[in-house]
């Protein structure tokens, strides 16, 4: 569809107080949907085309039994232009918002489940210690 922008969106995985990111992303027409573990089996690009928000939008996703996979915190910043990226990690430093490990969704990371993410990020915060 020629002219169809996609909308920058948060996919926010073990946050503690999500509505205090919300705030801080708002102004930008930045959306946020806070992802739960239920759904971590569910590909990366699923979720960040999904209105979480919506029950009949979630209704066909794949749910996991294994709600406790990970404790560390995260987000996937999903189609965001640069300028809004730099913004968004300069006020969650400003706002003193801690999150553990932040993504940027790829061609490659988007067809990775929420922990094959993890995994990843896991592995490769190893490899620089």
């Amino acid at each position: 569809m020629k002219g169809f922008k996609k909308m920058a969106k948060l996919l926010l995985i073990n946050i503690s107080d999500p509505k205090s990111i919300s705030r801080l992303v708002s102004p930008m027409n930045v959306h946020v949907e806070t992802v739960s573990p239920a759904f971590f089996n569910e590909t990366l690009e699923r979720l960040a085309s999904t209105n979480l928000s919506k029950k009949e939008n979630i209704a066909d996703l794949t749910l996991s039994g294994d709600s406790a996979f990970f404790k560390e915190s995260l987000i996937i910043f999903c189609d965001v232009p640069d300028k809004k990226f730099d913004k968004i990690l300069f006020k969650l430093r400003q706002a003193k918002i801690s999150v553990d490990y932040k993504a940027v969704l790829t061609n490659t990371s988007s067809k990775w489940s929420v922990k094959r993410l993890f995994i990843e990020l896991e592995r490769e915060h190893k490899s620089l210690q």
